[in-house]
């Protein structure tokens, strides 16, 4: 699996490389509004176009996600809880139970006088 994204990545590597000689004319990037100006070879420009997506992209997804992750959090809190109040009832029975066991009896000295010496 590992040799397939390699050769994918190469041949990406390969097709990004003639992307960039071929589009390295010089380009001006302004925004209207604004009084900036750059001037960047094409490539930049789109490798810049194509980060600045990927990152509002990945921002939307995070904001997304939100009530996701809240519930999961609740849940795993929830979960924690159950499993503290069922080790406590389990130390409790165990008490209760140990608590509850009687001793073995002891044979009463009129009987144990009243018995045929053993064999």
């Amino acid at each position: 699996m590992k040799q397939i994204s390699y050769i994918f990545g190469l041949i990406l590597a390969a097709i990004l490389v003639v992307f960039a000689i071929d589009n390295g004319a010089a380009m001006t990037i302004s925004l209207w509004p604004l009084p900036w100006q750059a001037t960047l070879p094409g490539f930049i420009a789109l490798f810049i176009a194509l980060v600045i997506g990927f990152l509002v992209g990945a921002v939307a997804v995070w904001f997304s996600g939100s009530k996701a992750r809240k519930r999961a959090r609740d849940l795993a809190d929830t979960a924690r809880a159950q499993a503290h109040q069922i080790a406590e009832q389990e130390r409790r029975y165990a008490a209760a139970r140990a608590a509850a066991t009687p001793a073995p009896p002891a044979a009463p000295a009129s009987i144990a006088g009243a018995l045929p010496p053993p064999r």
